[in-house]
């Protein structure tokens, strides 16, 4: 290959990264456990496993400690209108975030998470298994939850 057809080819690997970087969805900032605090119940953000995020229309991030305050927060301030996507902790992965439109969710129930709702997000069907769900009636999807 010649010096201009590596100079080229270069170019062309270049543009195509950058596109592939503007075109990915945005993700939410990152939480910073024991530091952050809750967006609607304002307490601190300290359990890996429970967390969540809403990335706005405008990319500000809006930090939660639970599920159930993500879902209340939404409900109350418009979420579909000034809102761009949403992220909850994979609960088998703590920390690692999903976006929630493909996440699975599952009540734990009463006081086995922050707020004491219970709900956890989780990466896949198999993952609720894994944890003893064998309902998949209990499975809900995000727009369950809504």
């Amino acid at each position: 290959m010649s010096r201009r057809g590596i100079v080229r080819f270069s170019a062309l690997r270049g543009a195509t990264i950058a596109l592939a970087l503007a075109c990915a969805s945005p993700v939410p900032g990152a939480i910073a456990y024991g530091v952050d605090s809750c967006a609607y119940c304002r307490m601190l953000i300290a359990d890996e496993r429970f967390a969540g995020a809403a990335l706005t229309v405008k990319g500000r991030t809006i930090k939660f400690d639970s599920i159930e305050c993500l879902v209340a927060y939404l409900h109350e301030h418009d979420g579909a209108r000034t809102t761009a996507s949403v992220w909850v902790s994979n609960f088998r992965s703590p920390g690692v975030m999903l976006d929630a439109s493909s996440a699975r969710f599952v009540d734990l129930g009463a006081g086995r998470a922050p707020m004491g709702r219970g709900w956890i997000a989780l990466a896949s069907p198999r993952d609720a298994a894994a944890l003893g769900v064998i309902d998949a009636g209990a499975i809900k999807h995000w727009t369950d939850l809504q």
